[in-house]
């Protein structure tokens, strides 16, 4: 009786292997063998500058089945749709219930969120070469910025189909579009390209500089705030409480401009801004502003040609000193980051000799 039993379960067994194809990647990173198509999948999705850790994320599995030997012919899909959680994590349970006669064949993994560039499994965006770093477990996602010379028909090829992908997508359309009319205006490059380092408002404030600061013991969601997405000259950093409302939200918003253009973005804010007072005590000059429950700080830093507006809610700083100490470890972000320019030698006088 018991070796009955123990042939079945070996004739079961197998029975499941040949219906699974062998994973073109591995079980983790760290490890040389093939890991299974049929999952389970787990990973970590960050801000690939920062490496902060990008909640709220998109985590779409997609498993493509065939039946038949000699001819195989496609027999459907099963897919998964997720989202990371406040540390960036994803889990994706493993396919069961292949139904006899049919065998999985490919598995892909797409994560997407506004203000990124999505991650495929598969390929890469940029030369849609294959991916050879993917992982079943413990596979980490870098999620690169998005930035405006970037194409979003291309993005939009690359990201595939979908319900669930199509209905986050949507915003894409219309900037698609414009591109295959032949209406998307020039290509607008990142300044400091081979001018020394690129840097976002991200890089400059960070959670555990606001939880030192205000004491709060929740989570966030980290992303490019929705209103305006990354350009050549402005980036955004949201840190969304979670399950609180916005009064415990922490945002700063960064232009990096030349001198004379960063000096009328300040003037602009002053201009645009409610319950203005300059108090001059950050960087070059400095203000502070109040609407309702939002606290703000804005300054400029005249030689690097940058302009930071930081904006707290009143649970989260419940001062605006508080949100002005944020201000000022963004300020010390920026000085060492990016080395203030040095001024030209002096002429020389006389002649030569």
């Amino acid at each position: 009786m018991f070796l009955a039993v123990l042939v079945g379960a070996i004739a079961a067994t197998a029975c499941v292997d040949s219906a699974v194809r062998t994973a073109p990647f591995r079980v983790r990173p760290d490890a040389p063998d093939p890991g299974s198509l049929a999952g389970p999948f787990t990973g970590r999705v960050v801000d690939s500058t920062t490496h902060a850790p990008v909640a709220g994320a998109l985590v779409y599995g997609a498993w493509t089945l065939e039946r038949g030997t000699a001819l195989p012919e496609p027999a459907g899909a099963r897919e998964f749709v997720g989202s990371t959680d406040a540390s960036g994590a994803y889990r994706i349970p493993a396919m069961t219930g292949v139904p006899r006669g049919l065998r999985v064949t490919e598995f892909t993994l797409l994560v997407y969120k506004r203000g990124y560039v999505a991650y495929r499994s598969d390929r890469r965006f940029h030369d849609l070469g294959p991916r050879m770093d993917f992982a079943q477990s413990e596979n980490q996602v870098l999620l690169e910025r998005w930035r405006t010379e970037l194409s979003h028909a291309r993005h939009l090829r690359f990201v595939g189909g979908g319900t669930a992908v199509a209905a986050l997508t949507q915003w894409e359309l219309a900037d698609a579009s414009a591109e295959l009319d032949g209406t998307r205006a020039g290509e607008d490059l990142r300044p400091g390209r081979g001018e020394g380092q690129y840097i976002v408002a991200a890089q400059l404030l960070t959670e555990a500089d606001i939880k030192a600061r205000t004491k709060y013991d929740g989570g966030f969601e980290t992303g490019p705030l929705s209103d305006e997405p990354d350009t050549a000259t402005y980036s955004s950093q949201h840190f969304k409480a979670l399950g609180r409302p916005e009064t415990w939200d922490v945002a700063i918003r960064l232009w990096r401009l030349d001198p004379g253009k960063a000096q009328e973005r300040y003037e602009e804010l002053l201009t645009q801004l409610p319950g203005i007072a300059e108090k001059d005590d950050i960087a070059n000059r400095s203000f502070q502003a109040t609407e309702g429950d939002i606290r703000g700080i804005g300054f400029l830093d005249g030689q690097r040609g940058m302009v930071v507006l930081l904006t707290c809610g009143t649970n989260q700083c419940a001062s605006i000193e508080d949100a002005a100490a944020l201000a000022g470890t963004a300020y010390a972000r920026i000085k060492s980051l990016v080395q203030a320019p040095t001024a030209p030698p002096p002429a020389a006088t006389g002649g030569t000799k």
